[in-house]
């Protein structure tokens, strides 16, 4: 038993990324502490893997059955991320989950060094705020966003549950139940079913991490970086708009880079950590995050001068044709002011 655990989650059908993102640790990361699998629904012949590398495997009891509704637009096994705060893993002193669509290029020892619960900050233009992690379009559930309203600030940034970095002295009997319960409370209006409720259960009390360890590498940065090699961050995580898609696709420029780290996972031997590829300074952790919030926000700015721009194209072609429909169809022009009335 070591001091640190690093976590990843995976159910059947992504056996191969839980290998690839493992394998990116050993390699890349320089990682001492120990591994384990959070496994929901995986066949006991595919789970012998892990265990023949020495790789802790605890699995997962479904906390919302395929049977019932989809909640969010997470699949239902990311719900599994509750177990990370049972008692159990007070085993360990630090714990560092990683989404399995990651690819881990250096040492990931910043992580270790939080002092309570850690994430990284979104910069996704879409979910940036609470308010984003919400369906606040559901009329008949309205009550339930507005309860949310009066107990909290939803203009506060919402962090990413991709990466998350946490001390156990932070788990307590009651997290696990309180989680479940607040998902339970409020799914109707969850926008991604476990982020959305760690953001709520973690308000106003994690700590930003630096974005070099939860890159999304968007088609913003792609561009501007040239190329995949150029990226400067330790883990990168297509958790948003990135040509190609996911990293195990074909026509993603990552796709090399995460076979050529799924071909060396038979070779992990976890007895025998190697050294990290990449070790980057304070400095040089603080120089890449104010980077990348300079350049989202620039991109910001140019979609929405561009929203800002088609609206009023739209309204100006809109109130022209009203012009033209009331002029020479009226009778038209009155039928669809009334449907418009209607909805």
């Amino acid at each position: 038993m070591k001091k640190d655990l690093l976590v990843t989650l995976a159910d059947g059908n992504y056996i191969k990324q839980a290998k690839q993102l493992f394998s990116s640790v050993y390699w890349n990361a320089g990682w001492q502490g120990d591994y384990m699998l959070l496994a929901y629904d995986i066949p006991e012949k595919e789970l012998r893997w892990f265990q023949d590398k020495g790789i802790l495997v605890r699995e997962c009891e479904p906390i919302l059955t395929e049977s019932e509704i989809r909640i969010g637009h997470a699949p239902l096994t990311t719900l599994s991320k509750f177990y990370l705060f049972t008692p159990e893993f007070k085993k360990w002193k630090n714990i560092v989950f990683l989404d399995g669509d990651i690819v881990v290029r250096g040492s990931l020892d910043t992580l270790v060094q939080t002092k309570g619960f850690s994430a990284v900050r979104i910069l996704n233009m879409l979910r940036t705020s609470l308010k984003g992690q919400f369906n606040n379009r559901d009329r008949k559930n309205n009550h339930l966003f507005k309860e949310l309203e009066s107990k909290h600030d939803l203009s506060q940034p919402a962090f990413n549950s991709g990466v998350m970095a946490f001390n156990t002295d932070i788990i307590s009997e009651s997290d696990f139940q309180n989680l479940k319960t607040l998902f339970f409370y409020y799914q109707k209006i969850l926008y991604i079913s476990e982020e959305t409720v760690l953001n709520i259960y973690f308000y106003d009390k994690w700590q930003e991490l630096p974005q070099v360890y939860n890159v999304c590498p968007s088609y913003e940065i792609y561009h501007s970086e040239c190329s995949p090699e150029n990226l400067k961050g330790i883990v990168l995580h297509t958790y948003s708009n990135f040509p190609g898609g996911k990293p195990w696709s074909p026509a993603s420029p990552l796709n090399l880079e995460w076979k050529a780290n799924l071909d060396k996972a038979d070779l992990i031997d976890i007895a025998k950590p190697q050294l990290p590829q990449k070790i980057l300074s304070k400095q040089e952790e603080a120089q890449y995050d104010f980077y990348l919030k300079k350049l989202h926000k620039n991109n910001l700015y140019k979609v929405y001068r561009y929203k800002i721009h088609f609206f009023y194209r739209y309204n100006k072609l809109r109130f022209f044709l009203g012009v033209f429909l009331k002029n020479n169809y009226p009778q038209i022009y009155k039928l669809q002011r009334k449907l418009r009335n209607l909805s």
